[in-house]
């Protein structure tokens, strides 16, 4: 449940369907070149319709201040390092190592504008690791306005 506070000081419940909030999956192992923009595929969730699957970006239809997190798994015995971006900045990172597959996971909390973009973006060209597991996704919520 969000609350929503009032200028009056009073306090309004938020309608689960009003409140932004998208989880997405990569579904299967796919290369990324220097700076691309991961597309999780498949959509489980997506209120306010702020994530575009075509585009792996999501922007927020409403302003607020949002949580987001992306678990990402390696391909077995390659590095991979993503990024999450807002707007045209990098603001966080996660770095896996040579290894077996091995799981990065990154969040972070931002306050957004309405239509600010955010995104995962490869660092390099690497390959990131999903099945039909779904071992790769990006998640984000409205967690107060």
């Amino acid at each position: 449940m969000l609350i929503k506070k009032d200028s009056d000081n009073g306090c309004t419940l938020l309608n689960r369907k009003k409140i932004p909030a998208f989880s997405a999956v990569l579904t299967k192992s796919k290369s990324f070149s220097e700076n691309e923009i991961i597309k999780f595929d498949k959509v489980f969730t997506n209120n306010l319709n702020g994530y575009n699957r075509s585009t792996g970006i999501f922007t927020a239809p409403i302003a607020g201040v949002y949580r987001f997190s992306s678990m990402v798994m390696n391909e077995r015995g390659k590095p991979l390092v993503v990024s999450l971006w807002y707007n045209n900045t990098r603001v966080t990172s996660v770095s896996m190592k040579v290894s077996d597959h091995t799981t990065g996971t990154l969040s972070i909390i931002l306050d957004l504008h309405k239509g600010d973009h955010i995104a995962v973006k490869s660092y390099y060209n690497y390959v990131i690791y999903s099945s039909n597991m779904n071992y790769s996704a990006f998640s984000g919520n409205l967690i107060a306005q």
